[in-house]
């Protein structure tokens, strides 16, 4: 059956929607931090992150346009799962930034090999949980992805960044499940995950505390204040909001405005309109990646179709839910909303290469 060559043009529009709503809320929520706490221009964050999405919608483009047989090809899987473990490893070597090692400096733009590392599983996972599915579940394959998404997970931990290495061990669990993994294959690393989760708390005592403030928000920390007034950000913009540009949260009462908090910025001076806005847009993205996802023919790219479109749904859940105090902080962007370049040309990627396995199923 031959390919026809037109694309999910509602998931397209979605997407770029929810990029130029993104830039109009991120300028807003940027200016006060860029100028008072940095000493930069109020327009330094929008224009970076309208640069980087130009760039962003032209690898989009690219990725539209790859022959879809590049995107299950396990030799180019391996490269960039290799790549990004020695991005990794790399930043270990580069200056702390905010007391982590998340960042790494090329050519003067930062990278955040984290963000990188999660696409590379996805597609490396969806390769070989595919064959596993082929070869009748022995323990050969899915132990050795158990193992990678472990050992880069461990990487992403040791930045530290939990809450990026939580994140892409629910995708990879998520396609596990899907691709029909026996339960009794998935419990062991299920089990191994919350065992890991429990003891990167209590070794550290930031997280430590985070969570102490997540189940006694009297109790005064940090942590407890940004949940405090990110619930204080989005119940006092009511239905329409203050309006835009006119929110005080982002005047230092929520720490990082234009990034971990943009949902809550956005409740404050949209209001509920403005929420359920991002909530749709969202919403959209990943309706149709699923859609796509459970047309596709082939289980190789089916499966890749699903990793994508839940690892959105995922990150874009977890922000929403730690802005509502359902989580404690996480610093997790919100896709295609929140500052971060490296996150946003991914998250792009991402939908690029939905569209790209949409060709086979769009009508």
């Amino acid at each position: 059956m031959p390919i026809r060559q037109r694309f999910d043009r509602v998931l397209l529009g979605a997407a770029v929607l929810q990029v130029a709503v993104g830039l109009a809320l991120l300028a807003s929520a940027s200016w006060v931090v860029a100028r008072e706490r940095y000493g930069l221009p109020e327009s330094y964050f929008f224009t970076w992150q309208a640069a980087t999405a130009v760039v962003g919608l032209g690898v989009l483009v690219v990725c539209m346009h790859l022959r879809s047989e590049l995107l299950i090809e396990p030799r180019l899987a391996r490269i960039g799962l290799g790549a990004s473990w020695l991005l990794l490893a790399a930043a270990f070597a580069m200056p702390k930034v905010a007391n982590t090692h998340r960042w790494l400096s090329i050519g003067g733009i930062s990278v955040q090999p984290s963000v990188l590392a999660r696409l590379a599983i996805t597609l490396f996972a969806a390769i070989e949980l595919t064959a596993a599915a082929r070869e009748g579940w022995t323990w050969r394959r899915p132990a050795l992805l158990g193992g990678i998404s472990f050992f880069t997970a461990g990487l992403i931990i040791l930045e530290p960044d939990l809450g990026s290495a939580a994140l892409l061990l629910i995708i990879v669990a998520a396609m596990a499940f899907v691709a029909g993994i026996p339960l009794r294959m998935l419990a062991i690393p299920a089990a191994a995950s919350v065992v890991a989760l429990i003891g990167a708390i209590l070794s550290s005592p930031y997280r430590l505390e985070r969570v102490r403030a997540f189940l006694d928000p009297a109790a005064g920390t940090a942590a407890g204040w940004q949940s405090y007034q990110s619930l204080v950000a989005l119940g006092s913009g009511g239905l329409m909001g203050r309006g835009y540009g006119a929110g005080l949260q982002k005047l230092f009462f929520l720490p990082e405005p234009h990034t971990d908090f943009i949902f809550a910025i956005t409740g404050e001076e949209l209001g509920l309109v403005g929420v359920l806005l991002l909530v749709g847009l969202a919403s959209v993205i990943v309706w149709r990646g699923l859609r796509v996802a459970f047309r596709l023919p082939s289980p190789g790219r089916s499966l890749l179709a699903f990793g994508l479109a839940i690892g959105f749904a995922a990150q874009s859940l977890i922000h929403m839910v730690v802005c509502l105090a359902m989580l404690p902080p996480k610093g997790i962007p919100l896709p295609l909303v929140s500052y971060g370049k490296t996150d946003l040309v991914v998250s792009l990627m991402a939908v690029g290469l939905l569209l790209n396995l949409s060709r086979e199923v769009a009508s």
